[in-house]
Parts: structure tokens; C-alpha cells; sequence
């Protein structure tokens, strides 16, 4: 299952890039990018364990808001619609070592077609509070894939359809992430499991490998560490027609239901294979169809609509997101997903 830091580590980063232009504005006058405001970056995403991302913004030596501080201090309360509330912990663990902001956690598991509210209370910060709500799981049809060229480049084209509700309105994402993994080697003996890939085991292995029924087996595991991938799309129903000409690479494909509410829908995208096959990060490419909350799609959409603004537009004329943190900075997002999972690298 694919963790929340594939979109954690782009909304970092995106975010940290509109508080960059933010402080480029020359009539730039909103507080809403003072010194000392709680940042929340979550995209929860049903049927995965509860993991956002909080922390503070800092000064950097010109004044301009680009960098967090961790903030481990908090009280953080998720309340699911049933009124059952779960208080989180900051985590610790390696894998969050090098996050720009704490990552709070739980082991609960969120739910599709359910509303959830986070509520953060810190000692000298403030209360923020946020709500959204986790659509019903997409129904992906299809995803038939095959290589081609688009614009002179080697990608992966894939033909894809899913069927849409006619009983609410829906707000359909597509993106692609290649997710660093690697394989674990193993035995089992005697009803207990050892690994292959440590000299102990492979000691052990050597003295009963002659044994009935012993044999390496492999699994494989995924890094938290993800590439996300570029992609293209000729569909003039996409929103992306709005947002840049569609010959340029896409973080994300975006899709309203208006004009095929109740109905299949169908489109080509094309996924850039730059990092497909490499030797130094191996692993699985993900494609992912999102059925997400209005609230993300909106905040999603309008970091699409940077990347093709800055450089072309006055920062002036930029707009920033506010997204959905009352009091506070950030999304707090909701999001179900289908996936189709491509093997490009060999992994040993």
C-alpha cells in the first residue's frame, strides 16, 4: 500500500514554492503567511493509517516564509462522523527522520464515505481545526497499457476507464509515482522465519537447505521514498486544458464529473518513462485513479496552475491557496484510490 508521502513530499515542497511567491508580491498585505502559524499537509486517503503531517512556518534571514519547524508539542484529535475520536502521537521512527514537519500518527485506518474533522491544539500556537470527507472507493474499469511516443519521448501510454456515480458530484484525479523498493530474502524453519540477506541466515540456510521444503522466498518492500512521475494527456475535458497547453507535463490529470455524471468515461494518458529502469533506485511504477474530496481537488489544482504560472507571470498576479485549516495553513484533504502497479526494474 502505497503511503501518504508520495503527495506529503510534493505538497512540502509545492507549498513551500507559494510562500516563496507569496513574499514576492510587491502588494502582498494578508497575514496569512506570518511567522508562527501551524501548517497542515494531509491527504487522507481511505483504507491507510492515520499519518499527517504538522508543523510551523519560520523566517528564514529575508523574511520570506519558505522553511517549517517540527512541532511535537501538540495535541492532535481525529474525530471520525460516528463521533469516535483517536488522539495521535508524534512518531519517531526512522522513516520520518528527515521530514520537515512531524508526523503524527495512529494505527487506525481511515474509512471511504466518511467524514472526519482533525483538531490541533498547541500550547503557544493556537487551535486549528479542519473537516473533510473520504469519497467512496473509484470504479476502475480498465487500465490497458502499452509503450509509444509522445513528443518525441518513450512513455508509457494507458488507455483507462472507470464508471462514475450519478448520486453525487465527484472529483476524479490521476497521477503516477515510481515508489523506491527492494526485495527481502528469506526461509522458513521450523515454523519461524529468517532472513537470507544477513550472514546468520545465510549460515543457517547453508546447514538445512537440504531440508524438505526449505527454500529462499522473496517479498517485496517498499521505502517511503517516491519519484513522482510526469504526465501528458491530448483530453480537452480534462481541466488540465485550463491550465497549460497540453503537449507540457502534468503532475496531475483533473477530471469534474459535470459533463459525465452516472456515466463511463474513458481517456489516454501517458506517463514519462524517464525513471522507469534505474539502477540506483529500483522499483515499482504506480498509477493511481483518485476520487477525492472538492476541498483537495481545488488545492490540488490551483499548485498545478504554479507550475505553469511561475516564470510567465507577474508574482504579483499570482494567487496563493488557502486551503481548508481554519486558523492555520495547509489542506486537510480526502481522497479514495484505485492503482495499477508496472515492473520496469529487476529487482533481485
Amino acid at each position: 500500500m502505497v503511503k501518504h508521502s508520495a503527495t506529503y513530499n510534493s505538497l512540502i515542497w509545492l507549498f513551500m514554492l507559494t510562500l516563496l511567491f507569496s513574499a514576492c508580491k510587491k502588494n502582498f498585505s494578508s497575514d496569512q503567511f506570518e511567522d508562527g502559524k501551524l501548517v497542515v499537509l494531509a491527504e487522507i486517503t481511505a483504507l491507510d493509517s492515520v499519518k499527517i503531517p504538522i508543523g510551523k512556518t519560520i523566517k528564514v534571514e529575508n523574511g520570506s516564509l519558505i522553511r517549517f519547524e517540527k512541532v511535537n508539542d501538540a495535541t492532535v484529535t481525529i474525530t471520525e462522523e460516528n463521533n469516535t475520536s483517536w488522539v495521535l502521537q508524534p512518531n519517531y521512527s526512522q522513516q520520518y527522520i528527515n521530514n520537515p514537519t512531524s508526523v503524527f500518527t495512529n494505527k487506525k485506518r481511515f474509512k471511504a464515505t466518511t467524514n472526519y474533522r482533525i483538531d490541533i491544539n498547541h500550547p503557544t500556537l493556537g487551535f486549528v481545526s479542519a473537516s473533510t470527507y473520504i469519497p467512496a472507493l473509484p470504479r476502475l474499469i480498465s487500465a490497458d497499457s502499452f509503450s509509444t511516443q509522445f513528443n518525441d519521448k518513450d512513455v508509457l501510454g494507458v488507455n483507462i476507464t472507470w464508471k462514475d456515480s450519478a448520486d453525487y458530484d465527484e472529483f476524479y484525479i490521476i497521477e503516477a509515482v515510481k515508489e523506491m523498493v527492494r526485495n527481502n530474502h528469506y526461509f522458513i524453519y521450523q515454523g519461524k522465519r529468517y532472513s537470507y540477506d544477513n550472514q546468520a541466515g545465510k549460515e543457517l540456510f547453508e546447514t538445512i537447505k537440504n531440508n524438505p521444503g526449505i527454500k529462499i522466498q522473496t517479498d517485496t518492500v517498499g521505502l517511503n521514498k517516491f519519484t513522482r512521475l510526469n504526465v501528458f494527456t491530448q483530453d480537452n475535458q480534462s481541466e488540465n486544458v485550463k491550465l497549460d497547453k497540453l503537449t507540457n507535463p502534468f503532475r496531475r490529470i483533473f477530471y469534474p464529473d459535470a459533463s459525465f455524471n452516472g456515466n463511463y468515461y474513458s481517456t489516454t494518458l501517458y506517463i514519462d518513462k524517464q525513471f522507469f529502469v534505474d539502477p540506483q533506485q529500483k522499483g515499482r511504477v504506480r498509477l493511481q485513479l483518485k476520487s477525492v474530496s472538492k476541498e483537495l481537488y481545488d488545492y490540488l489544482k490551483l499548485y498545478e496552475k504554479y507550475k505553469t504560472d511561475f516564470g510567465s507571470v507577474p508574482t504579483n498576479q499570482l494567487v496563493s491557496p488557502t486551503g481548508n485549516i481554519e486558523n492555520g495553513l495547509g489542506i486537510f484533504g480526502g481522497s479514495a484510490k484505485r492503482e495499477k502497479l508496472y515492473y520496469f526494474d529487476t529487482l533481485l
